[in-house]
């Protein structure tokens, strides 16, 4: 690291020899003056993450007799071991620090704000105590730090830290450390930082600060109308139209795309995909076997466009459509430009709303493209096999109906019926009469007729 002798004899007195993990992502980062949304746990290591780049920045100056770095912190114990490391730290360089804090003198807090000492170190309330008694405000602060956001909103502490803030009227660097990344952090994050990057946080965080881009207006988009149980079809027909340029395929879900990998690889087509659920390794070697041309087809489930680190891509392909207009404006991103660069999406009859939506919210309206010429075969098949079982289900009904007509014309022409059985006195026979013949049949008029 490039720090003067000053820190670095600071950092030795304190036996700090190697960086954490934390540093070396953040501190380049820091150094180079850029505001920064940093995920960290509270410790040693993530109070030095801003601890070093401040005082480098201070000891770069000549002459500071003003507050130049303000820390802003949830409570008393950590405000003293901030106050504390830069003391330590800056001692070589004679850095001055005042900690104002939940456990000081007011009165003697006083008089350390009155100095103006090159870093301060504070809690919400105390602090803003003190600066409207004052009537102070800060007009060289350039290194401001919110340290423990995610805690200063449990507590019911941001509207302190918003009233402090009004008071910070010079133009400055801001960092933002949390352990947790909540909507309220997100927001608060967005309003207040410039430009800023996101350290520390998991891939499918990291679109958080990251605006989407504006939609090119040359860029060509496109959606095709899915016919009924074609979608798949639907897809690799137009895939095989296509030309032979990289292509990111994006699905709704893992399933759907280790689905549709099958059946790229089965039709021969070289494809990778990335999901949620893979390790880091394996995330970095697929994306690289993409980005180096080995595979054609990138498929990406749960991921959002904002955490690929790609570009020069010359088809993106919604496999299904994203709710959300933020998402399509990041995979938009991603297309590089030409004539022959574009984004298409596939919409079936439930994804007309999705669709509808996109329309609304950007202000540019994709063009409706014309079925593949193979999918326009099949649905005319589809349509004639269709036609010719209706047909022949009419013919029977009509064959059927004919036949009983001609039975019932038939009995009226002849002017007779077949007879019709009686069931009533059964000991009569069919016509129901009683003969005398009739009375001597049976075993027991024959006993009778045998002892009479």
């Amino acid at each position: 690291m490039n720090l003067s002798p000053n820190i670095m004899s600071g950092l030795q007195d304190l036996n700090y020899t190697e960086l954490t993990e934390l540093q070396e992502k953040a501190l380049p980062t820091i150094l180079e003056g850029k505001d920064a949304l940093i995920k960290a746990e509270p410790g040693k290591s993530k109070n030095a993450t801003f601890v070093i780049p401040a005082l480098a920045k201070i000891d770069a100056k000549e002459n500071v007799v003003d507050t130049t770095t303000l820390v802003i912190t949830p409570n008393a114990s950590e405000s003293q071991q901030i106050d504390e490391l830069i003391w330590a730290m800056g001692y070589h360089a004679q850095i001055e620090c005042a900690s104002i804090d939940l456990d000081g003198d007011e009165e003697e807090q006083k008089q350390l704000l009155k100095d103006a000492p090159q870093v301060i170190v504070g809690n919400p309330g105390p602090l803003l105590n003190l600066l409207q008694d004052l009537r102070y405000v800060f007009r060289n602060v350039d290194y401001l730090v919110i340290d423990e956001l995610d805690k200063l909103i449990s507590l019911d502490l941001m509207d302190r830290v918003q009233n402090i803030l009004k008071r910070v009227l010079s133009k400055h660097q801001t960092l933002i450390f949390t352990s947790d990344l909540t909507k309220e952090v997100e927001d608060f994050a967005e309003k207040n930082l410039e430009e800023g990057e996101a350290i520390g946080f998991d891939p499918a965080e990291t679109q958080v600060l990251n605006k989407p881009p504006e939609v090119p207006d040359n860029l060509s988009q496109g959606y095709i109308y899915v016919p009924n149980r074609m979608k798949i079809s639907t897809f690799m027909a137009h895939i095989e139209e296509s030309s032979d340029d990289r292509c990111v395929i994006f699905t709704a879900s893992k399933r759907g795309t280790d689905r549709l990998y099958k059946i790229l690889r089965k039709n021969n087509f070289k494809a990778t995909s990335l999901h949620g659920k893979l390790s880091d390794k394996k995330r970095a070697q697929r994306l690289a076997n993409f980005t180096n041309g080995d595979v054609q087809f990138l498929l990406v489930a749960d991921i959002s466009a904002a955490a690929l680190n790609i570009s020069d891509v010359k088809q993106i392909i919604n496999y299904d459509v994203p709710g959300d207009p933020d998402e399509y404006r990041y995979r938009t991103g991603l297309v590089s430009s030409g004539k022959a660069a574009r984004i298409v999406s596939l919409v079936s009859k439930q994804d007309r709303s999705d669709i509808n939506k996109l329309e609304k919210e950007l202000g540019q309206v994709p063009k409706e493209m014309d079925l593949p010429d193979k999918v326009k075969q099949k649905l005319k098949e589809r349509r004639q096999k269709k036609k010719k079982s209706k047909s022949k289900s009419k013919s029977k009904k009509r064959r059927g109906g004919n036949g009983k007509k001609q039975q019932q014309k038939k009995k009226k022409s002849n002017g007779m019926e077949l007879p019709r059985p009686s069931y009533d006195k059964l000991s009569g026979g069919k016509s129901g009469k009683s003969t005398k013949k009739d009375k001597k049949t049976g075993v027991i008029e024959m006993l009778k007729n045998l002892f009479s």
